[in-house]
């Protein structure tokens, strides 16, 4: 009985006790993973300083200028210089077949007149053997990040920027491609930035081509590295590229009793060491490169019945060193640059110096730069600009001069140069005529394709020009140009033409977050009879009409490529005797990784 009296108050007590509320209640804590210690957790990615200064010229063309980024390049399809030279009004190009035959391009009939600076270093031809004309296949495109062509007066110049990474995360890439002539390519790349600032990159592209009837035979392995460390206000880095490109001969077989392109087994060694301090897009800057620019090789003899013997089959070597400090100050619409570039070639030094003046508005660009160029013994000046005073009105232009360094006892005449453009907006492109004009001295041949060839004369040459760019509704655009030059001058056809329709959507109403996109385009080159005149005779090629296409599909980071050369077969030469392929495809994806 005392129990049941002393349990009841109990039980009632106990009936009593009010829960906690639900926000008062611990919660448990949660349970270990075998996945990784307690502190796992993924690092974010983070953007470091850019390595090197750069004060890329300002472009003063009528519509889109001629500059691409690393994505831009590599849409265009273009696997050499010389592929994209072949959009640029004025330039002529020449190859004797496929990727691994000799590819060398014209600037207003002049093998002088197209200039290479990679990273601020200046390109020279150091091979003895091809008349002193830069052999544009020896120069990578796929290294690169952007490139820009500034069209002056009187020269061509080609300003690259090497491939380059700024993230913490790796980045990787793999390119495959595939197509005609046995043709076969591969690319890798690997990129990162340290938390520290420090950058470690390699990257290489290896590629084959067997043509057992035209287009030329051969194989290059090149190879890219980068260390280095940049800070918020300067950077150090070390940077190489080393392309081997071997080719076997290349015999004439549209033109009896032509001489081949003899084989070639060369190596191209390309160095720099630079430093840089300064802001990047604003303010002063300043830098330092020293590089080393080194070339060997050994051409293959012909072994053919009846064919004569040379004596330069044996290997050869040649160095340049070159020491480059060039500085700069943007503020606003207006940079300012100088530089001084000191070359070691041969046992002999030449000096040079530059200057230069941009000013950029919404309303026009104006432009000027002066050389003293001790290697090439002149003083060069020209100005350029573009003004548009009406949305629907714009001209561009260039002027350029070019006085012989010792003038006062030498013969050699001053040059002047020049072309201009006016343009109306149709909608949306513009539509442009122009001329160009341009005094030459006796000039440059190019050997690698005939010993026997004659450089280029001396004299004035002009052209009148006409074009259509920009994008037209929906997606499509246009990039079409005709060059009608007035004179008969070797290695320069009379008309000269490339039409361009193409179509870019990312379909951004049904794909918002950027993961699909299509570009295709369609083009037509048309060149007139070229003469290349030799010491055995003039000779003409024939008529040039290709028909050309490529479609390309990103699907995230994957680009799917596919693209035909030469649609409809057409039986045509850019070099006289030497066939270039039938139709040719090719086809292959480029896949990006951030690890």
């Amino acid at each position: 009985m005392a129990g049941a009296l002393l349990y009841a108050p109990l039980a009632a007590a106990g009936a009593q006790v009010v829960p906690p509320p639900a926000s008062e209640v611990p919660i448990p804590p949660k349970p270990k993973t075998d996945s990784g210690p307690d502190t796992a957790r993924v690092k974010p990615d983070t953007i470091k300083a850019p390595i090197g200064r750069f004060a890329d010229p300002a472009l003063y063309e009528i519509g889109p200028q001629y500059e691409w980024n690393r994505s831009q390049l590599f849409a265009t399809g273009a696997l050499t210089v010389v592929d994209l030279l072949d959009r640029i009004p004025g330039v002529t190009t020449f190859r004797s077949g496929w990727l691994a035959t000799p590819q060398t391009a014209t600037y207003g009939g002049d093998f002088r007149r197209v200039r290479v600076f990679y990273d601020g270093i200046e390109i020279d031809n150091l091979d003895g053997r091809t008349g002193g004309v830069l052999d544009l296949s020896s120069v990578q495109l796929w290294t690169l990040e952007h490139l820009s062509i500034e069209r002056t007066g009187s020269e061509l110049r080609i300003y690259m920027r090497s491939w380059r990474v700024e993230n913490t995360d790796p980045y990787t890439r793999a390119d495959v491609a595939t197509g005609n002539e046995d043709t076969n390519l591969y690319r890798g790349f690997y990129g990162k930035r340290l938390d520290n600032g420090g950058v470690l990159q390699f990257a290489g592209q290896q590629y084959g081509v067997t043509s057992p009837r035209f287009a030329g035979s051969g194989d290059a392995l090149s190879l890219l590295g980068r260390l280095g460390v940049a800070k918020k206000g300067w950077s150090i880095d070390g940077f190489v590229v080393r392309h081997h490109p071997t080719r076997e001969i290349e015999r004439a077989i549209a033109v009896e009793g032509r001489p081949p392109v003899l084989g070639l087994d060369a190596t191209y060694t390309d160095a720099y060491l630079r430093a840089a301090v300064g802001g990047v897009s604003s303010g002063p800057w300043a830098q330092v490169t020293v590089a080393s620019l080194g070339f060997k090789g050994t051409t293959q003899p012909d072994r053919a019945v009846g064919a004569g013997t040379f004596a330069d089959t044996l290997e050869r070597r040649a160095f340049e060193t070159q020491y480059n400090i060039s500085g700069g100050f943007t503020i606003g619409a207006l940079r300012l640059e100088a530089g001084d570039r000191l070359r070691a070639l041969n046992g002999v030094t030449y000096n040079g110096a530059s200057a230069r003046a941009d000013l950029v508005s919404p309303i026009g660009t104006v432009s000027g730069f002066v050389e003293h160029d001790g290697f090439r013994k002149t003083t060069n000046a020209d100005a350029g600009i573009r003004a548009q005073p009406l949305p629907f009105f714009a001209i561009s232009g260039s002027v350029s001069q070019s006085v012989p360094s010792n003038s006062g006892g030498s013969s050699l005449p001053s040059l002047t140069s020049m072309r201009g453009e006016a343009a109306i907006k149709l909608f949306r492109p513009w539509l442009s005529a122009g001329i160009i004009s341009t005094d030459n001295t006796t000039g440059l041949a190019p050997l690698a394709y005939d010993t026997l060839l004659l450089p280029t004369p001396p004299g004035r040459v002009s052209a009148r020009t006409a074009a259509i760019r920009g994008p037209v509704l929906a997606g499509f655009g246009v990039d079409a140009w005709v060059a009608q030059w007035n004179n008969s001058w070797p290695y320069l056809p009379k008309y000269e033409s490339r039409s361009e329709i193409n179509y870019a959507n990312n379909f951004a109403k049904r794909f918002p977050r950027g993961d699909f996109e299509v570009r295709a385009a369609g083009v037509f080159e048309y060149r007139s009879h070229t003469q290349f005149p030799s010491s055995a005779g003039a000779i003409e090629t024939g008529v040039t009409k290709t028909l050309s296409g490529i479609l390309e599909i990103r699907i995230l980071r994957a680009v799917l490529s596919y693209q035909q050369r030469n649609i409809l077969g057409y039986l045509y030469e850019v070099v006289p005797g030497f066939e270039m392929p039938r139709v040719l495809a090719t086809y292959g994806v480029r896949w990006d990784f951030w690890n």
